[in-house]
């Protein structure tokens, strides 16, 4: 038993709902601490559809290793101990699950030491309180009108489907966004929320919102059944229910249906912002693979970015007409960028053609324009140009967190406009209050402000918000460097590490880390490793120049802040406002470069 759990509350079910218990395993699974163990999530799906199944005593060490663990039909457990290994870690991270994100959850799984059949439990719960270092609940304007959209529970038979249940939502929570007057929490904060379907209360302080809607999807045979409810935060009143069942072509008729009932129940005046054309039918495939693209670059990891672009270069491919698609597959590609994955000359061109592609088949598109303003200033350098794409993208869809994000961030910030970049940035969070990335972004700007003790608690925050997420180690190392407190600045890029792996831009921070703190050889051998993988994989020449700068060398630093220049690198946007590149300043060859970049010209 999960010793978080005290023995008051439980109490043993005799005959759990087979659709409680699936609801509760996509619901773990879908956890951060699972999202990414793909083995782990193949086990325990495994042993409760058997158990469901009435074939628990299947459930032997050899089955299991062939059938999970893909082991040969020969696999023998006592030569080979995978199973009992990858048991013990699973039971560890269940613990950890229902000590962290699972707290609120009523039905418990555990899998019992010795045994993999699965044991299922209930327990009586309160209203779960918010949990420590989330951000402060967003404040609303006085007769504003809000709405927080639950991830959808996926009662579909087959497995894998979870992209379908959660981008139906993601796809609503966009279409309401549109809408005036009304304030829609965005997807990011909204999927870490499964399973608070019960706690109105804790939502309401959470969010800061009047009404919650919550459903399920039933997908069977090219059909889609959808029941979906909308409730009073304040009373837990119905306010609005309804079943839809339809063919899965009509999927996009269901959202719309939804959204002018929810809009007619709140009593707001229907006006779609960016026109008011009806949405065509879509091409099934193409909608599929859209929603898995999206899925997949919600992890924001390597795996995750790459199956991302493979979703979306598939989507366009089923309709050439989408302009969701090719949106969607250019802010794949230019992640890929982003996150040091791909060289940027040979992806952000494809970025480009996708996000004009997108523009020239739906010109009222806020997402393109988004995509198509991030190319502007990250990669073209047309800093004049840039504001103006991200405000008519705003214009479009005041509700699209993104077009603020990366407006703060990617932009604002990038210029040296702190105040304004701030400001963008806590609007961004007050659409996403739960979102990871947009607290390391409000960091990351205070930390060019060299405002470092703000920096420091955002980060902390950051850290408490989400204890597995890999950027937020990397960017207090980042801190705590600049701060001179190397021994923790190499705690926390030693944590990202090995959370991330042998990302190159953590371990160029590590490196550099390692030098000036007096570890030159430690350093040095990180320099080599990257240039091991230079052999076989991108890595951006700024990583290289990051660790020369801790070796002392700026004229090497300079030599591949040159080359990332030539390359177009994303690091080589923060030139101008980064503390990084205080020791640089005064060098004729960095002036140079701020001049070809464009900073020289730009206020």
């Amino acid at each position: 038993m999960n010793q978080a759990t005290s023995r008051s509350e439980l109490h043993v079910s005799a005959n759990p709902a087979a659709d409680q218990i699936r609801e509760q395993v996509g619901r773990i699974l879908a956890s951060r601490l699972f999202a990414r163990s793909e083995r782990l999530c193949r086990f325990v799906r495994f042993c409760v559809d058997l158990t469901l199944d009435g074939r628990s005593d299947e459930l032997k060490e050899q089955l299991i290793g062939v059938e999970v663990f893909d082991r040969r039909g020969d696999y023998d457990p006592r030569t080979d101990p995978i199973v009992r290994v990858e048991a013990r870690r699973l039971r560890a991270k269940l613990k950890a699950y229902y000590a962290s994100q699972g707290k609120p959850d009523s039905l418990l799984i555990e899998l019992p030491k010795g045994a993999y059949v699965p044991a299922f439990r209930t327990r009586n719960t309160t209203a779960a309180a918010i949990p420590h270092g989330r951000p402060e609940p967003v404040s609303s304007t006085p007769g504003e009108r809000s709405i927080a959209v639950l991830p959808f529970t996926n009662l579909s038979p087959e497995a894998g489907t979870d992209y379908f249940s959660d981008g139906l939502a993601e796809e609503l929570i966009h279409l309401l966004t549109r809408m005036p007057r009304l304030r829609v929490v965005a997807w990011n904060s909204m999927s870490q929320l499964r399973g608070r379907d019960q706690d109105l209360a804790g939502l309401r302080r959470q969010l800061n919102v009047t009404t919650v809607l919550r459903g399920s999807v039933r997908r069977t045979a090219g059909r889609v059944r959808v029941n979906a409810q909308l409730i009073d935060a304040e009373s837990g009143a119905y306010l609005w229910s309804e079943a839809y069942d339809r063919q899965l072509e009509n999927v996009l008729a269901i959202q719309e249906e939804m959204a002018r009932a929810i809009v007619n129940t709140l009593r707001l005046s229907l006006a779609w912002r960016g026109g008011g054309a009806a949405r065509r039918a879509p091409n099934v495939e193409c909608y599929n693979l859209c929603l898995q693209g999206r899925f997949h670059a919600n992890k924001r990891t390597p795996e995750g970015l790459l199956q991302s672009v493979q979703c979306f270069e598939q989507a366009v491919k089923a309709d050439e007409t989408s302009a969701v698609a090719y949106a969607g597959l250019a802010d794949a590609y230019s992640l890929m960028s982003d996150y040091g994955m791909a060289d940027p000359t040979e992806i952000m061109p494809n970025a480009k053609m996708a996000a004009e592609k997108a523009l020239q088949l739906d010109a009222n598109s806020a997402e393109a324009h988004v995509s198509l303003a991030f190319i502007r200033s990250t990669f073209e350098w047309k800093w004049n140009e840039t504001e103006a794409i991200y405000r008519r993208a705003i214009e479009l869809n005041p509700g699209y967190s993104r077009a603020h994000h990366w407006l703060s961030s990617d932009f604002l910030a990038m210029v040296g406009r702190f105040a304004e970049a701030k400001a963008e940035a806590e609007v961004a969070r007050s659409l996403d209050p739960l979102s990871a990335i947009i607290v390391d972004g409000l960091g990351f700007i205070s930390t060019l402000r060299r405002d470092y003790p703000t920096a420091l608690a955002e980060y902390q925050q950051l850290l408490e918000l989400d204890p597995l997420f890999f950027k937020g180690y990397s960017s207090l190392g980042r801190l705590y460097f600049l701060l001179g407190r190397y021994e923790e600045a190499i705690s926390c890029f030693e944590k990202a590490r090995s959370l991330a792996g042998d990302v190159p831009s953590i371990l160029a921070g590590l490196a550099q880390t390692l030098a000036v703190a007096g570890f030159v050889w430690e350093a040095r051998a990180l320099l080599d490793q990257l240039h091991a993988m230079q052999k076989t994989r991108w890595v951006p020449s700024s990583c290289f120049a990051i660790v020369q700068l801790g070796l002392g060398d700026h004229q090497a630093a300079l030599d591949h802040l040159e080359a990332a220049c030539d390359k177009r690198e994303r690091t080589v946007t923060g030139f101008k406002v980064h503390p990084l590149f205080d020791p640089l300043r005064s060098e004729h060859r960095f002036q140079s470069m701020l001049e070809r970049i464009g900073f020289l010209t730009v206020s």
